[in-house]
């Protein structure tokens, strides 16, 4: 009984120690093309990561299917031994409307499994795109936002050559 108690006021504090990151943008472009963004392979390797960083284009998988995988290989431009991998699994597939997966357990999730929640809403040929993802601990929040605002900062100026 007390090791069930001392387990429960473990995972207490560590829910307590966690947060979710929330981010909305909007793209002027249709959700069609937005959508092709996350789940092409080769537009992939053109935008995702922060500024400072790209995608080995040839290391981009995405498997669209639940079950499928998300995996790709961040490089540092300015120090190519800083690499960051993605090896995710897709565990929501709703084509056009929302793509779910999950990354972890491993060292650069923190030994945690970390959701990320994208969906994509169209009015008027804009795309509105809500990304959520979590847990994470709040001493990481400030930079994964950074990262993520960074990144869709790419995304955005890729598709504004088209619309």
């Amino acid at each position: 009984m007390l090791a069930a108690a001392s387990g429960t006021r473990d995972t207490i504090e560590l829910m307590e120690s966690m947060t979710e990151l929330v981010i909305a943008r909007q793209f002027a472009a249709p959700k069609t093309a937005v959508w092709a963004a996350f789940v092409e392979p080769e537009i992939i390797a053109q935008w995702w990561g922060p500024q400072g960083w790209s995608v080995n284009e040839g290391s981009v998988v995405f498997e669209a299917k639940v079950g499928g995988r998300h995996e790709l290989e961040m490089v540092q431009i300015e120090n190519p031994e800083a690499m960051v991998p993605l090896k995710a699994v897709i565990t929501s597939f709703d084509e056009y409307e929302c793509l779910v997966s999950a990354d972890g357990p491993h060292e650069m999730t923190l030994d945690l499994v970390i959701e990320t929640r994208i969906e994509f809403k169209e009015f008027a040929g804009q795309t509105m795109l809500t990304l959520t993802q979590g847990p994470l601990p709040y001493e990481v929040v400030d930079s994964s936002t950074k990262a993520w605002h960074s990144a869709l900062g790419k995304l955005k100026a890729l598709l504004s050559e088209y619309f």
